[in-house]
């Protein structure tokens, strides 16, 4: 309508406008059974997995003499491979070590290309299938176990105690099945039927199929059919384009996969001494060994330049001098020329981008804030449209992890124990643990590595990343208490006192749970991805450690820091320079001090039978602030501080404020 001053405006109905409405293409996901056949819209997917656990123990008590008893025995595991009774269940055709064997040969041999390494697949896996399972069945998981007790006859009050035993663990079965379910690429397939007329809008829009109503929808795209094989981020020419894609993730379970396991040791000392004390001294270890970890099959791998006589500079040579180059104050869009990139890289790149005078060039200035940091694995990615494929990254996928037994660790730690029977009113246990441990990666099993966190950061050099676990806590001091206070009826004071003073001042007991420990450990990281596409480098340490103590200041309306001086702090890190990284968790956060308090009462109302009891508790009793560790990115101008406090014991951790709790409890 024109409504005067050659202004249009539309009035309409907004049901008739809703009824106008083109639609420009349906689009559905498919679900297929173990046949290859969609099954009817709606009905959804659902995966059975079946398996058992079968284990048997043999042990044995022996007491040598009336001073000396021995304990020993061995435990037989067996667990099956879990399969999924419909048939609904697929599998790799390679394992992780044949996969990444070919990579490394590969690069070795600078080849590059479509077929340069053997793609993988998905084929029907399982028992209902008639086919291989996710991993072989261990049949040979014996555990040994073997522990003795002294009490020497010349004093009885003292007992040596000591052990060592293997376990395995039962993550296998129970923790990574669901993750290859996620990536089963044969029983689910989207498709997409656009409508309409390429180039033609006006006759699309006359023509496309409208809305008419929500129970009305377009008819569904045809299900696409799902080739067996199946080769994931392959397109219809046999090339793979996975890398390209940026975020082609796959994860699998490796066909080798073995059952995880640990070698546990103990040695210790216990004596009585007199009025109720013990002391309880132990040394415990404990080794971890293939265990359950998360290895990115397409992580980063040496390349040299393959050009006759251009002197096979390496990958990571050029990488890190462009890197430096730009640290040290270099102009981006004239960097010195690195053959790898020259001639590796699609040659004479840089035509396309005048003035640039080279290929490195290109990188340097299209890619500055990667290159800076250093990171090595997005740069070869971003990269990955102009080089040859399978350069330094497969190009099948972005990332490709595979939970292998490629985990490790190590625990050790002496724990010291001064416990004091009931006595004089007093109970109470004093523990002290000085321990460290170390692993390669510290993520619990049934969670997915992402985000730069969980993966083995190297699988070439592993134990590039071997160094204090995520959890590590150098020294624990913690106890428990329970002191009756000695006043009224029976106690040191007001021992004859009437019963109305008694029901005041007697029967009260204080009660506690103190705690103390150092930080745990960390790095500094800077947004740098080396080895591989999702591995969040340890940024390198250049100053001194010292800078990096644990010193809170500021506070009170300003940025809380962990450092004396963040400035330094901030000087005393580089990014990863090529393949070099810093060390794994090389740094402490702020310790950590809790007590939590009880004050309790009991008020006899008819003798023993029924008794009215008092409680009061305080959990963080001082209201003493914890603090998390601080921002580890030296690439942010918060690096330092830190913005979290650390809860206590109450409300599952998450409260770091002082709780108060009254209970009044009738018993009879």
């Amino acid at each position: 309508a024109n409504l005067g001053g050659g202004i249009a405006v539309n009035l309409y109905d907004s049901a008739f406008a809703l009824a106008l409405a083109p639609y420009t293409a349906s689009g559905a996901t498919f679900n297929y059974d173990a046949q290859g056949n969609p099954v009817a819209q709606g009905t959804g997917s659902r995966g059975d997995y079946r398996y058992y656990e079968t284990e048997l123990y043999f042990g044995d008590t022996w007491k040598v003499t009336p001073n000396l008893t021995l304990s020993y025995g061995v435990r037989w595991s067996y667990y099956t491979v879990p399969y999924e009774i419909h048939g609904l269940q697929s599998i790799q055709n390679t394992s992780f070590d044949d996969y990444f064997k070919a990579r490394l040969d590969q690069s070795a041999a600078s080849l590059a290309g479509n077929d340069a390494v053997p793609l993988i697949s998905y084929s029907l896996g399982g028992k209902a299938n008639h086919a291989p399972p996710y991993f072989k069945p261990q049949h040979y998981n014996f555990g040994p176990r073997f522990a003795f007790a002294y009490s020497p006859s010349f004093n009885a009050k003292t007992v040596i105690n000591g052990g060592v035993g293997v376990i395995y663990d039962q993550t296998v079965v129970n923790a990574v099945q669901y993750q290859q379910s996620q990536y089963s690429y044969l029983f689910q397939a989207s498709a997409t039927d656009p409508f309409g007329i390429t180039g033609d809008p006006r006759t699309s829009l006359m023509t496309d199929t409208r809305f008419t109503g929500v129970d009305n929808p377009p008819p569904p795209p045809t299900a696409p059919t799902i080739t067996r094989p199946f080769f994931p981020f392959v397109d219809d020419t046999g090339a793979p384009n996975g890398l390209q894609n940026g975020g082609a993730f796959n994860e699998t379970i490796d066909s080798n996969l073995k059952t995880p396991y640990s070698i546990a040791y103990n040695v210790g000392v216990q004596h009585e001494f007199g009025r109720g004390y013990i002391l309880k001294m132990n040394y415990v270890g404990r080794l971890g060994r293939r265990l359950l970890a998360q290895a990115d099959a397409n992580q980063l791998i040496e390349f040299k330049d393959p050009t006759p006589g251009a002197g096979g500079q390496l990958m990571s040579t050029a990488f890190a001098n462009a890197s430096q180059f730009l640290r040290a104050g270099g102009d981006p869009t004239n960097a010195p020329a690195q053959p790898w990139f020259e001639n590796v890289v699609l040659p004479g790149l840089y035509n396309f981008f005048p003035p640039l005078p080279n290929n490195t060039s290109v990188v340097t200035a299209l890619l500055e804030p990667l290159v800076l940091r250093g990171d090595f694995a997005d740069t070869i990615q971003q990269l990955s449209g102009v080089l040859p494929p399978n350069v330094g990254m497969g190009a099948q996928f972005s990332e490709n992890t595979f939970y292998t037994n490629k985990g490790s660790s190590s625990y050790n730690g002496l724990l010291v124990t001064l416990h004091k029977n009931f006595g004089s009113g007093l109970q109470f246990d004093l523990n002290y643990t000085w321990s460290h441990s170390i692993d390669n990666t510290s993520l619990i099993a049934n969670a997915a590595a992402f985000a730069g966190t969980g993966f083995i950061c190297d699988i070439v050099r592993p134990r590039e990343c071997r160094g204090s676990s995520d959890f590590d806590v150098t020294q624990y001091l913690n106890g428990n208490f329970i002191y009756d206070l000695p006043f009224g009826r029976g106690k040191a004071f007001g021992s004859s006192a009437p019963r109305w003073l008694d029901e005041i001042v007697g029967g009260w007991t204080v009660s506690g749970l103190p705690s103390w420990h150092t930080g745990v450990a960390y790095n500094a990281t800077g947004n740098a991805f080396v080895a591989g596409y999702a591995n969040n480098a340890p940024s390198i340490l250049t100053g001194s450690l010292a800078d990096l103590d644990v010193h809170l200041n500021g506070g009170k309306g300003q940025s809380l820091n962990a450092f004396k001086d963040p400035g330094k702090a901030f000087n005393d890190f580089t990014g990863p320079v090529g393949f070099t990284i810093g060390t794994r968790n090389n740094l402490r956060a702020p310790g950590y001090f809790d007590i939590d308090l009880g004050l309790g009462k009991t008020f006899p109302i008819y003798g023993d039978r029924v008794v009215m009891k008092f409680r009061a508790d305080a959990f963080n009793a001082f209201n003493h602030p914890n603090f998390d560790k601080p921002n580890v990115d030296i690439t942010s101008n918060q690096f330092g501080v830190i913005s979290n406090t650390v809860g206590t014991g109450i409300n599952n951790g998450t409260s770091p404020a002082r709780v108060l709790q009254l209970a009044l409890r009738l018993e009879f």
